[in-house]
Order: C-alpha cells, then structure tokens, then sequence
C-alpha cells in the first residue's frame, strides 16, 4: 500500500478448478508491484498431505473497480493448480522492477491447510528496502479496526468487495477519548478494492486513536490494515473479523453536543463522497 506525505483481478485462466469445489477461499487485499515496489506471496500448507491452490488477481481499474491481471512471478509462469507438498512453504516474488506501480487484490483458493500472507516491498531510492507483511485472510459482513492516527501515526485501509454485486459500507468510530461518529465509504463496486488513509478518508478521526467498525448489510468484506510511523515504516495492524449488528451506535444527542462521549463531539458524513 503506497504511503506519501500527501496520501500513503475477471479473466478465467484455462484449466482453473471449479471454485466451488475449493475447500476455502482466501483473500489478500492488498497486492502490489512497481512504482518502487515488490510483493511477495508466501504459501504454506499445514496438512499432512499434499494440498493444492489456485490464485487470482485484480488491478485497479479507476473508481473503486477492478480487471482480470497477471502479475508476473520470478519463481512460476502460472498460478493454477500449484502443488505444495505437506509441510512446505512456497515463495512467489513479483519483479518489482516497472516504473508504474501497479496495485489491486488477489484471491487464493486452496484445499484446506493452506495458509498465506504477502511481503511488501518498498524500494525507495537511497533508503534500504522496507518491509511489512499482511495474512491472507477470510471475508465477513463485518470487520473492526483499531486506528491510530495520533503523534504522526497514521492507519491506511484496503478493503475488497469479493461479491458479485456493489456494497455500501457503513463506519463506526469510537474514539479512546469516548467520542463516536457515523460515517460510510463510497459505494464499493463488485469485486471493487479500495486503499485510503483512514484520517484522509475520514477527517473527523484526524488526530485520535480509536476503534473503527466497518459494516455491509448485504454482503461480505475483507481487509486489511498498516499501522505507518513518522518514518513512514509500517507494519501490519490485526483486524478482527465478525459477524451480527454493529457494535458503534450513534446515540441521541444529549447536552452540548461537542462534549466528550456526545453523538457530533467529533465531525460525521464526511467519508463518503
């Protein structure tokens, strides 16, 4: 996920299984090579037998939507039906050598036993290679963050629709200082990705730590989260991943509405635009 001072795939391959018959599907929300960047996915299978998966990508495309990509690979010139041998690990790396970067999501699907995450590279010219790191993960209607953005940290979001229709996301914020606000992101397209800077996309949490709920009423959502210093060094931040209602209500407005623990105490209805 690229982070600045300013602001910090669908194509059937042939021979692909049938994804229904996949034991799990697994989502990495964050997939990226160029610009100074390089990723590298790494596969492990923790079965007692040999287990097998098949990964797809999707790049950016503009407004929230993506396209069928192929990244390439240094290790293997295909994604489809790669074997791994029980107890083994296999590590795929990007070039990371195009000038352009390019970014999206990929999803794995795997027997069962197979767990991943991905190795973010960055590259920048005259500074050593930084890394961070992110799991592949599941998808649910509802996810919760904990955020920083206090003292020059800042929190940056991928999230994926991996559905086949658009999805509106509602965001819940409940700061550690106890204030609450309501918000929502744009509407997010069919297998849609987006990537923001939370206090960016939402500027009434600028300066606060808290808890940030996402919630779709209609379909699942997966995500990720980084956790950048002032340095711009990032590392990853857990998500948690849950079901049901949201936790973060807005209640009625009572008293002075820009005390602490008061409904508006910090600015709702900027995020979606």
């Amino acid at each position: 996920m690229k982070y600045t001072a300013s602001a910090v795939i669908s194509v059937l391959l042939s021979g692909l299984p049938v994804f229904g018959q996949s034991a799990q599907t697994l989502y990495v929300p964050q997939f990226v090579d160029g610009g100074g960047w390089q990723s590298t996915l790494v596969l492990t299978n923790t079965s007692t037998t040999t287990a097998t998966a098949t990964l797809l990508f999707h790049s950016d495309s503009g407004n929230g939507n993506t396209q069928a990509w192929t990244p390439s690979f240094l290790e293997t010139s295909s994604t489809a039906g790669l074997a791994l041998l029980s107890g083994s690990s296999m590590f795929l790396h990007t070039p990371g050598t195009a000038a352009t970067l390019t970014q999206g999501w990929a999803e794995i699907h795997a027997d069962a036993g197979i767990v991943a995450y991905n190795i973010f590279t960055n590259r920048l010219p005259g500074v050593k290679d930084q890394d961070s790191t992110a799991p592949a993960v599941g998808a649910t209607n509802r996810i919760l963050v904990p955020y920083d953005d206090a003292n020059g940290f800042v929190s940056a979001i991928a999230v994926v629709n991996p559905t086949a229709t658009a999805q509106s996301v509602s965001v819940g914020f409940q700061t550690t200082d106890g204030l609450i606000a309501i918000d929502a992101l744009p509407t997010v397209p069919a297998m849609g990705h987006m990537t923001f800077v939370l206090s960016q996309q939402f500027p009434e949490i600028s300066g606060h730590r808290g808890l940030a709920e996402f919630y779709s009423a209609t379909g699942n959502l997966s995500m990720i989260a980084l956790r950048f210093n002032p340095t711009q060094s990032s590392t990853a931040m857990p998500v948690f991943f849950q079901t049901g209602a949201p936790l973060i209500q807005a209640p009625p407005p009572v008293g002075d509405p820009y005390m602490p623990g008061v409904y508006n105490a910090i600015r709702p209805g900027s995020g979606a635009k």
